[in-house]
């Protein structure tokens, strides 16, 4: 069995292309798009033939790590580390993000590829919805891809809040939708974003996260999950030092 690399269709021209002419940063961050995408390929594959508890992340360039300057100083192999650590079994991680990736893309491609591949996730997470936000116009089908998206989320998948902003919007109409979805306790809701500053965290585009920003990421996805009894008890009450 082969998971199916997963990619946005990219466009000819696109916002990111034109920056990537104007700014040596933007460019140079678009050029490890298509080289972490098969980091994570070759992962995922080799990762079918392990056993072990399986952590299925979801999600967009974050997710992806762009901006780490390498895949282990992402937030995903930071917390893959953690997970085998501290519960002392050998987690897996399949990582079926896209750059670029919407709620859309969460839906109609991402967790079809987990079902189409039977996998049995012991832990979903998805940090999603930058795009929409950045990308689109109008809230009412934001908020339609997001209510799509959180109906078809796994129950007990950890989701991650949008970032904050001063006005009122499509951030809001967002974290609206995720709040409500976690108080009918279908979802579990944390902040990526929760950082006591953005000084000194962006990588060369001044858009993706950088190696100090993914570990603030990682903490905030880790305490979510100390933070929930039933992930914590299950997973790591035999090892007292989870911490």
């Amino acid at each position: 069995m082969i998971i199916t690399p997963l990619r946005r269709k990219t466009r000819a021209i696109s916002l990111s292309s034109v920056g990537g002419v104007l700014s040596d940063g933007i460019a140079a961050i678009n050029s490890t798009v298509e080289p972490r995408a098969q980091f994570w390929d070759k992962w995922n594959n080799q990762t079918l033939t392990k056993e072990g508890p399986l952590w299925v992340a979801l999600g967009d360039s974050v997710t992806q790590g762009i901006g780490s300057s390498t895949p282990a100083t992402s937030y995903v192999s930071i917390i893959l580390r953690r997970l085998t650590q501290r519960s002392g079994l050998q987690w897996r991680v399949i990582n079926l993000s896209m750059s670029g990736g919407r709620f859309a893309d969460v839906t109609n491609h991402q967790l079809p590829t987990m079902r189409d591949n039977e996998l049995k996730p012991d832990l979903v997470t998805s940090i999603i919805g930058s795009n929409d936000v950045m990308w689109r116009r109008h809230s009412g089908k934001i908020h339609r891809d997001a209510q799509e998206m959180l109906n078809d989320l796994p129950a007990e998948s950890f989701l991650s809040k949008v970032s904050r902003s001063k006005k009122k919007g499509r951030r809001t109409v967002i974290n609206d939708a995720f709040a409500e979805a976690a108080k009918n306790s279908h979802i579990k809701l944390f902040n990526a974003w929760n950082w006591p500053s953005g000084e000194g965290m962006w990588a060369e585009d001044r858009f993706h996260p950088n190696d100090h920003a993914y570990r603030l990421i990682a903490n905030n996805l880790w305490l979510a999950l100390l933070e929930n009894d039933n992930f914590r008890l299950k997973w790591f009450a035999n090892n007292q030092n989870y911490r």
